[in-house]
């Protein structure tokens, strides 16, 4: 599987992250969604995986390719796990890559945590203040919308680190198949 990410282009960067946010995703936090900051992170997690999980149970088009209809995932505490280290490793080094600032790949710190996959999928994104937001901007590009309705994964992970300013929030989600 590929990996995803969903990132503004710099020079939108400049401008403000609120503004990056409705601008990258097409979409502003409601006082009724999980919003990080006022929600608890276990909550939005749980929030995350359910927002996939109704996507899931759908036909879809991503892109050009057309999904049926897949079974939810199942949440695994090594996958939320090895997307949390990535999400904390981006914020404390400042950047934004599926490569790890150890050179990494999902599947590397996804077997480090202990989860042993056949298949593995990476989507992240940075921004976002809330799990409806985050959840809609991966639906929304085709890469990441074949991530969360591969069929063949069966386990997933969300992790997410807050920074000090607004907007900076690093989302990770993994996906895997257990051996």
């Amino acid at each position: 599987m590929s990996n995803r990410s969903i990132r503004p282009p710099a020079s939108l960067r400049l401008l403000g992250i609120a503004a990056l946010a409705t601008f990258a995703l097409g979409a502003t936090a409601s006082a009724t969604n999980a919003v990080v900051g006022r929600t608890s992170p276990s909550n939005i997690r749980a929030r995350v995986v359910e927002l996939v999980n109704e996507a899931r149970s759908h036909p879809r088009r991503c892109g050009r390719e057309r999904f049926a209809a897949a079974p939810p995932l199942e949440v695994s505490r090594r996958l939320n796990d090895a997307a949390a280290e990535h999400a904390r490793d981006m914020l404390k080094r400042k950047y934004f890559e599926h490569r790890g600032s150890d050179g990494s790949e999902p599947r590397d710190r996804v077997a480090r945590a202990g989860y042993k996959s056949r298949l593995t999928g990476e989507n992240i994104a940075l921004g976002p203040e809330s799990a409806e937001e985050v959840v809609a901007g991966w639906l929304d590009s085709p890469g990441h919308c074949a991530n969360i309705m591969e069929p063949r994964f069966q386990d997933i992970g969300v992790g997410l680190a807050t920074g000090p300013k607004r907007g900076q929030i690093y989302w990770v989600q993994n996906f895997g198949s257990p051996r």
